[in-house]
Order: C-alpha cells, then structure tokens, then sequence
C-alpha cells in the first residue's frame, strides 16, 4: 500500500504541470463553472500546479489539515478576488480530484487486481485530503464575505454620519427623517382608510428605524415609538373592529 501510494505521489508531483493543464482546459469551458471561462490560463494552471505539488507535503507532514492551508488559503484568497462565486471554486475542488484519477487511469497504474484495490485505498486518502481543503476554501470564503460585509456597513455608518445628511449638518438628518415619517404616515393612511387593510407595508417602517439609529444611536428608538402609537391610532380610528394581530 506505501509503496503504491508513492508511486501515485512521484506521478503527481512529477506531471503536476500536464494535470494542471489538463484541469485548466476542463475548469475553463465547464457549464458548471462560466466564471472560470474568461480567466487568465497561466494563472489557472499555476493554482493547479500548487495543488498537485501539496500532495507530498500533505502526505509526509504530521498535521496535514495544517498543512493543507498552504495551498486552500491562497486558492480562496485568488479565487474570490477574482470574484469567482463558492459554489465554482468549490466544482472545479471538484475537477481537480476528477482530473487526477483520469491522468492516473490513463498512465496505466490501475493494472493489475491488487493495484485496483491499492487504488481504491489511495483514493479514500486522496478524498481526505480534497476534503481538508474543501473545507478550508469555503471557511476562507465566508471570512472574506463577512470582511466584505462589515466594511460595507461600516462605509454606510460612516456616510450617514459624516456626509451631507449626518455629522454636523443636523438640518439634513431632521429633513429626511422628517420626509420618511410623512411618507410612512400617507402609507398608513391610505391603507388603513381607503384600502381597508393592515397588511403589506409596515415593513417599510424599518427604513426611517435603522436610519435613525445610525444617525441617533439610542435616541432613534423614539422615532420607532413614534410610528408604533402612529399605526396603533391609526387602526383603532380607521379600521375599527378588525384585530390588532
């Protein structure tokens, strides 16, 4: 079993530039995997590379889930800057495996009975390994994604706060709250007295809510209790005998 898992191991390493290859065309051209399709092929092919050559590396070292981070990290680093969707990065993990076990078929190294069942005990470690860095790839993905997300909100904080409506020009902040609240005020109205009915559009409240909170902090909740008593009155004047819930 060693001995065969070494032959695997030399066949890797040694045409891991004719695998990589052999991986771009097919990642390149899937329907499976359209954002691939317009990406550089040397830069494909070097990610392809990396990962054939860490199968060593894996195999001799005395943690390989650590080990595997070498390589994952930097895929899904790559990868998402180059706005690549997960469920892609994660199909051509996929091919990479795929591609292997075809390039290995097609040398021959399944010969002979004995070799086929050392093939298949080869492949069980073979898919622990893609499973480590499945795993790593897409715990990489969502720290960016949460990163990405973060430095979003944080940019609208700061807009709301410092731009022309926040921070010290406090007649913007008044005017576009005071704009949202008659807005939800005509909404209300025109539901609860002309179209009889309360559903639909409170949840259009949460925009002047969370604007106030960014721009009020706490002192924003008072907005909140001010359209609560708002709808409560206007259900009791406009749409007597119907429910509260």
């Amino acid at each position: 079993m060693e001995a065969y898992a070494a032959k695997l191991i030399d066949l890797i390493e040694s045409k891991a530039d004719d695998i990589a290859r052999q991986w771009a065309e097919d990642v390149m051209k899937h329907n499976r995997t359209p954002s691939y399709h317009n990406l550089s092929k040397p830069m494909v092919i070097e990610q392809g590379v990396d990962f054939y050559k860490l199968f060593r590396r894996m195999s001799m070292a005395e943690h390989p889930y650590e080990e595997a981070k070498t390589f994952s990290w930097k895929y899904a680093q790559k990868f998402y800057d180059e706005k690549i969707p997960l469920q892609e990065a994660t199909y051509a993990l996929i091919l990479l495996r795929r591609n292997l076990w075809l390039y290995a078929e097609f040398q021959g190294m399944f010969f002979t009975a004995l070799e086929k069942q050392q093939a298949v005990e080869s492949l069980n470690r073979t898919i622990l390994m893609f499973d480590y860095v499945a795993y790593q790839v897409i715990q990489k993905y969502q720290e960016r994604i949460h990163q990405d997300i973060d430095t979003r909100l944080f940019a609208v904080e700061t807009l709301m706060k410092k731009s022309c409506i926040g921070g010290e020009k406090k007649t913007y902040q008044y005017a576009l709250m005071a704009l949202f609240v008659v807005i939800a005020f005509v909404i209300t109205f025109y539901y609860h007295s002309v179209a009889q009915t309360g559903v639909i559009f409170t949840h259009l409240f949460y925009i002047p809510i969370v604007l106030a909170s960014i721009c009020w902090g706490r002192k924003g909740v008072w907005v909140s209790v001010f359209l609560a008593v708002m709808l409560l009155c206007s259900h009791a004047v406009f749409l007597e005998g119907v429910s509260f819930t």
